[in-house]
């Protein structure tokens, strides 16, 4: 059975072209108007296997919609892909890779969605693969799956890192000292991998080159 995809954008025009052009992908394909028709979708027994969010909607934008969806225990583990026209900071980038699995920015095409989709749900399987092997190998299910959320949340705070290097280079976005800024981000990430490294040494599956990224 093709994948059920999700997509939560409230400009009408472009919800139809996504959800007429996935299904002719192959995909079936559902459409919201918004976080709250998300979120109300979500309450019934529909559960997609992938969620395409836009970042501004109102009144509740994509930031809060996936706050709120993983904040719920049955749909939590439901990949989703931000997508926004939208300029990226670098906090926002920090924010997004707990919780996302890409990130594409707009005008796009569902065509060009495509690849990301696809990429986007055999990782999410083979990381289930992954967790699956680590309890049968008997590891605590505790630590292999934070094993598992570390190498996605890096995975994904790298692809955000080179859109935001593309768009700003390696300089501060503001002249404000306080601003969260490249240097900040690196930090994020070299704390991310120090955890990943350290968990890593306990439970012996090698993740890494095991995935699309």
């Amino acid at each position: 059975m093709p994948p059920n995809i999700l997509i939560v954008d409230d400009e009408p025009a472009l919800n139809e072209l996504f959800v007429i052009g996935l299904n002719k992908f192959g995909f079936r394909t559902e459409g919201v108007l918004g976080g709250q028709e998300c979120l109300d979708l979500l309450e019934t027994q529909y559960k997609p296997d992938l969620i395409l969010l836009d970042m501004m909607m109102e009144p509740m934008d994509g930031w809060e919609t996936l706050n709120r969806l993983k904040k719920i225990n049955r749909l939590k583990n439901i990949p989703v892909i931000m997508q926004t026209g939208k300029n990226l900071t670098y906090k926002e980038a920090e924010q997004f890779s707990y919780y996302i699995e890409d990130y594409i920015m707009k005008p796009v095409t569902p065509k060009r969605c495509i690849d990301h989709i696809k990429t986007a749900l055999i990782k999410v399987q083979a990381l289930e693969n992954i967790i699956d092997q680590g309890l049968r190998s008997g590891y605590s299910e505790y630590k292999i799956r934070k094993l598992v959320h570390l190498f996605r949340t890096i995975s994904v705070a790298k692809k955000l890192l080179i859109i935001l290097e593309e768009r700003y280079g390696s300089q501060q976005i503001t002249d404000d000292k306080e601003t969260y800024g490249p240097g900040d981000y690196f930090t994020f990430l070299n704390k991310l991998q120090a955890e990943y490294d350290s968990l890593q040494k306990e439970i012996d599956i090698i993740i890494t080159g095991t995935l699309p990224l």
